[in-house]
């Protein structure tokens, strides 16, 4: 997995444009701030997660995560 700062810096930032953040994501999934976080950088990999961060940003998983399309089912 490749490490991205600067998306998960831009993911941040777009959600507090919203009033939302990635603490709130995490309790609206019922999981640790720390696990969405992994996530928004690349030190993991969640459908899940991926998917509840591009509906608070109104866009797509694949939109948000074009390096990790690779392989997925079209949504």
């Amino acid at each position: 997995m490749t490490l991205n700062r600067d998306r998960h810096e831009k993911i941040k930032y777009r959600l507090r444009q919203r009033g939302l953040s990635l603490v709130q994501i995490a309790r609206d999934l019922g999981i640790s701030a720390g696990s969405v976080t992994a996530v928004s950088q690349g030190h993991r990999r969640s459908r899940r997660v991926e998917h509840a961060l591009a509906e608070a940003l109104e866009t797509t998983p694949k939109e948000l995560f074009p390096d990790r399309s690779i392989g997925r089912k079209k949504q």
